[in-house]
């Protein structure tokens, strides 16, 4: 939702990754947000080489690859993260909750779920609000970095075809390889008849074209 979407498969992560996709001007994919949650493994904690070994280009490109799936449910509500850490005042006030001119955003009330038990004043008598619960998260991998394509064009380059080579070059982005080489080596041709089958799927809109200093 909202075009967060999350990232596994790192090794040296101590948690889930989450990343938030925006379009850019040109179209494009870019990331927006990001948030990597090491709170689910008992005395991790999140080091800078975490940070600064991600290989984020490459995330980028994959998830362009895949760009309808990403933004299908891009216009839905979800987390907004980034309005919750610049809404610096959250100060709790139960005793005027019930008073409608004193009603908290809902970044107090995010505040407020950690509290064990909240009672607040209401119109019709106190009401004790439970703390929400941090419930595991699961997620997997559901694309098949795995796939090579092992043979090139039998009937030309058609949009079936070309599906395919979007594909592998998904998978060889996801395993960290140069996409254009690797497709090369899985089918016996050179690299410059790999670069046309890319860039033919681009101009026909079945991968999105590339982006000047990424990886595509």
């Amino acid at each position: 939702m909202g075009g967060w979407v999350v990232v596994d498969g790192i090794r040296q992560l101590t948690g889930p990754l989450y990343l938030r996709f925006r379009r850019a001007a040109d179209g494009r994919l870019q990331i927006s947000e990001m948030y990597l949650d090491a709170s689910q493994s008992e005395g991790a904690s999140i080091a800078s080489s975490d940070v600064r070994e991600l290989p984020l280009s490459q995330m980028e490109a994959f998830a362009n690859v895949h760009a309808d799936k990403v933004m299908r449910h891009a216009n839905k509500p979800a987390p907004d993260l980034s309005t919750l850490a610049s809404y610096f005042d959250t100060r709790l006030n139960t005793a005027t909750w019930a008073d409608p001119r004193d009603k908290p955003s809902w970044a107090v009330l995010a505040l407020a779920s950690q509290v064990p038990e909240l009672v607040r004043g209401e119109v019709d008598g106190p009401e004790v609000i439970p703390a929400e619960r941090k419930l595991p998260g699961r997620w997997h991998v559901a694309d098949d970095r795995d796939y090579m394509l092992m043979s090139g064009p039998t009937d030309g380059l058609t949009d079936e075809f070309l599906r395919n080579v979007a594909r592998a070059y998904a998978a060889a982005v996801a395993r960290g390889e140069r996409p254009n080489k690797a497709i090369a080596e899985q089918t016996g041709y050179d690299i410059k008849s790999a670069q046309r089958w890319v860039y033919t799927a681009r101009q026909r809109g079945i991968m999105p074209r590339g982006r000047q200093g990424r990886v595509g």
